[in-house]
């Protein structure tokens, strides 16, 4: 493993150690300088901004760099804090900015370094992200972009909730492009740090270098939680900017959000509208059997023997997104490792009983659709009917509704519940959103329905 695929790994940890504002202002801006012999094993040097990140890093933060180096470097080491002014602070300014938090000289061009100077993940690639059917067109509309990029859809505007694997995806697409093209210059920013970068260099007067930097130093723009820029109107300035400079040189750019450009309160129309521009692709919380397959393929990974009956549990009980499976999985392999026992049901099911026990077990979306018919005197089968009359649309509405806010299920597996896309569901989610805030009569019924099917049997697995 090169120093800077270690590094990239070591950043990852400490990215999901530790909060963001923290990461960001004291040490997104660390590199991995040099790895050397000494009588105590090895000594690793992690190059810093300058003395006070030094003294301020070792104060507060050294345990949580020894942790990090420890997930990826197994032999006996120290760390040593080291000085490298080319490594880009917070405040003050550095010479020459680039985003991602490193810098290079100015005119350096298409040297091994600057392409490398991105914050990528290595470990995130179209081969390790796992395809199910709330995913697969992102999947599939991020591949095609990373095989032509600039020549087809842009920008590219992937959608969905937090914890759905867009950073996978659009690390994926950064990776794959580098993959075929290492000459290839890629900006990859969080919308925070974006935000961080405009105030910091509006406040030193660096703004000629900043713009000169996002919009003439790149080949591919890749922006994560892009949201969040709504939050200043000077972010918006740059961004409106720094996007035309893109996409008028024909350069590709990826941008991710857990809101549409509609919904994205304080956004310019200009910045809005643009988004829209290209194409929108929708990623959802994976279906059980995505769930399952995440699972597998995470426990694999580690090389946990999970059986099948604990895997489906952890699939059952963890519904919301990725990270909760994660999670899930994690906590079983510490109590598992901790009592010196292998992973079984009976410990899982005493490690989530909490958990367990909030589960309705019975209540599936055929269930649900049944109680929505009764509800409305129809049947199952009128419900999932290609009729558009309105006495069954909108209780097909509702029970769509009801499928998402009560099971916590994805738009592709209601949809094919149904026999319909998933975008009949998020239209029909939408309908009914807007119904219960306008009709007050039909807000009554829908809760009467609701504290219904609430007050169902609950059963522990």
């Amino acid at each position: 493993m090169s120093h800077y695929e270690l590094w990239e790994k070591v950043r990852f940890v400490l990215r999901n150690s530790t909060n963001e504002r923290t990461y960001t202002t004291w040490l997104e801006s660390t590199s991995l300088e040099a790895i050397e012999d000494s009588a105590i094993g090895k000594i690793i040097k992690i190059g810093v901004p300058g003395s006070m990140y030094r003294e301020w890093i070792s104060s507060n933060f050294m345990s949580a760099l020894e942790k990090a180096v420890a997930t990826h470097f197994q032999a006996p080491f120290k760390i040593e804090l080291v000085i490298n002014p080319l490594n880009l602070p917070q405040d003050p300014p550095p010479e020459n900015l680039v985003p991602g938090g490193t810098e290079t000289t100015e005119g350096s061009g298409n040297t091994k370094e600057n392409q490398r100077k991105d914050f990528l993940n290595p470990e995130y690639t179209f081969g390790t992200f796992v395809v199910g059917q709330g995913n697969q067109f992102a999947h599939a509309a991020c591949h095609s972009i990373s095989e032509r990029p600039g020549d087809s859809v842009n920008p590219l505007f992937v959608c969905g909730p937090s914890g759905t694997g867009k950073t996978h995806l659009l690390n994926a697409v950064g990776n794959s492009v580098r993959e075929k093209n290492p000459n290839v210059r890629i900006c990859y920013v969080s919308g925070e740090r974006f935000i961080n970068d405009v105030v910091t260099c509006i406040r030193h007067g660096q703004m000629d270098r900043f713009r000169r930097k996002y919009r003439e130093s790149y080949d591919f723009l890749i922006m994560d939680d892009i949201h969040v820029i709504s939050r200043t109107n000077s972010s918006q300035e740059e961004f409106f900017y720094t996007f035309n400079s893109f996409h008028d040189s024909g350069k590709q750019v990826v941008v991710a959000s857990d809101k549409l450009p509609r919904e994205m309160a304080g956004l310019e129309d200009r910045i809005r509208t643009r988004l829209e521009w290209g194409s929108t692709v929708d990623i959802q919380p994976p279906d059980i059997d995505t769930r399952m397959a995440i699972l597998r393929y995470k426990a694999e990974k580690a090389g946990v023997y999970v059986p099948d009956e604990v895997i489906t549990l952890i699939a059952k009980i963890s519904k919301k997104s990725v990270r909760e499976l994660e999670g899930n999985l994690a906590t079983i392999r510490m109590y598992a490792e901790l009592r010196g026992v292998a992973v079984t049901m009976d410990l899982s099911k005493e490690v989530f009983a909490a958990t367990i026990n909030h589960q309705k077990e019975g209540l599936t979306i055929e269930e649900l659709i049944s109680r929505v018919a009764d509800h409305y005197q129809l049947t199952a089968k009128d419900l999932k009917s290609v009729s558009r009359v309105k006495t069954l649309v909108e209780p097909r509405q509702l029970a769509m509704y009801f499928a998402r806010k009560l099971l916590d299920s994805g738009y592709a597996e209601i949809g094919r519940a149904f026999g319909k896309d998933h975008t009949t569901v998020i239209h029909a989610e939408t309908k009914i959103k807007k119904m219960l805030q306008e009709d007050m009569d039909f807000k009554s019924i829908v809760s009467r329905l609701e504290t219904g099917i609430n007050n169902s049997q609950w059963t522990s697995m």
